[in-house]
């Protein structure tokens, strides 16, 4: 696929959802007969239905059975009530000894359903399910995180680094929203050198089996940061065999939407098939850049394709990395050049910088007060001011929807 011919198509949240009062339930256990009594009481029960295969809606229920590494299993209980708010989880097992019930409650399961699995038993706790929920006040529908996705003008201009920090910036705010930081670089993956992060699996196994793409799946391969923030890796870079298969970017993509309140995606600076789907997904597009003149070139050459592909002007926002204050005459023939002002310049400052990345930590965390952080703070700020709005079936009506509510862009003295 040329550059030239790209034209984004479509985003949104999944065409299954449903606006009804019918609660969704995803079964995520491997013994048959088990799994088969489970969904059996679920289809007799009218307020209830299964999650059907390539579904990227977030259940309302989980069932889940207790992995033989039971820690394993409450490790993915907490992630997924963490991010996928208003889930709620169901465990089984074999065995019902008290610690393994009581770490189970602690791990945030409400009902536990006993091996053999009785009949009465499972329809007694969807009736309790049922009623918990009816006490809620209904908020209405969860809206559809927000799509940050940034891509870099030349490699070296420091993507990773403001993916990595706005990430955290923006879990780290008063608001604490649910925050993902997912890689889709495959020339150079390297989120978890940046943070320092042991990662044992990535979209390697996504993309291994697309059947898979599910709550229980998606939240057993992220990984929580210190910072609060979860990260899917890419699991590529140049020496890697293969490529990341661009069909598991939109259903992956649009579950994290579900469970997380902000998605930020880490493009690189290669134009791929895999970029190019994350970019059509996309709430907001960064173009990380710098005054360097290849750099002002080849960010050029990128700010033209999207606008030439049908992406608004408004979802587009410049970023300059390592600026000094001394080149205000080099960033005015910038804005020239590229026919768009720098909305934010982050300053140069390489010491923290560079001690940040060598600690495994963002910046935020490692220079709280440098002016770097702040512009990273403000950056964060800037988006936690407009909640997402609803997800439109249509791309275009999606991107102009959105338009309307474009935040004000930053000047350079605020930056």
């Amino acid at each position: 696929m040329s550059e030239s011919s790209w034209k984004p198509t479509r985003v949104g949240v999944s065409g299954s959802e449903s606006s009804s009062d019918v609660k969704v339930v995803e079964v995520s256990i491997t013994v048959p007969e088990v799994k088969k009594i489970i969904e059996d009481q679920i289809r007799a029960d009218a307020g209830f239905r299964l999650k059907p295969q390539g579904d990227t809606q977030v259940p309302d229920l989980l069932v889940l059975e207790i992995d033989e590494d039971s820690e394993k299993t409450f490790s993915l209980v907490k992630t997924v009530l963490s991010s996928a708010k208003g889930t709620e989880i169901f465990l089984t097992s074999a065995k019902t000894d008290s610690t393994l019930l009581l770490e189970a409650l602690r791990a945030g399961m409400k009902e536990f359903l006993t091996q053999p699995i009785q009949p009465d038993e499972v329809k007694a706790a969807l009736e309790r399910f049922t009623t918990r929920n009816s006490e809620t006040a209904y908020e209405g529908k969860k809206q559809a995180g927000k799509v940050i996705t940034l891509f870099g003008g030349k490699g070296g201009t420091g993507t990773t680094s403001v993916a990595v920090n706005l990430a955290a910036s923006l879990h780290l705010s008063a608001k604490k929203p649910a925050v993902v930081l997912v890689d889709v670089n495959q020339h150079g993956g390297d989120i978890p050198l940046y943070l320092d992060l042991p990662t044992a699996h990535s979209f390697r196994d996504i993309a291994a089996d697309l059947t898979r793409v599910d709550l229980a799946f998606l939240a057993s391969v992220l990984t929580k940061h210190e910072s609060g923030v979860h990260v899917l890796p890419s699991g590529y870079d140049d020496l890697s065999a293969g490529r990341l298969n661009p069909d598991c970017i939109e259903p992956t993509i649009k579950l994290l939407q579900s469970m997380f309140e902000f998605v930020v995606i880490d493009c690189g600076h290669v134009l791929d098939l895999t970029t190019k789907k994350a970019l059509e997904l996309s709430s907001s597009i960064m173009v990380v850049s710098s005054l360097m003149v290849p750099v002002v070139h080849r960010t050029k050459r990128i700010l033209e394709l999207l606008r030439g592909s049908g992406v608004p002007q408004s979802k587009i926002d410049l970023l300059i990395t390592r600026y000094l204050p001394h080149e205000k005459d080099v960033l005015t023939e910038t804005k020239d050049i590229l026919k768009q002002e720098a909305n934010w310049l982050l300053p140069n400052d390489y010491a923290s910088s560079s001690n940040a990345i060598n600690s495994g930590k963002p910046v935020v965390m490692i220079a709280p007060r440098s002016p770097l952080t702040k512009t990273y703070q403000r950056l964060a700020a800037s988006f936690l001011d407009h909640a997402p709005e609803p997800q439109s079936s249509s791309f275009w009506g999606n991107w102009m929807k959105s338009a309307k509510g474009k935040r004000t862009q930053q000047s350079a003295a605020t930056a």
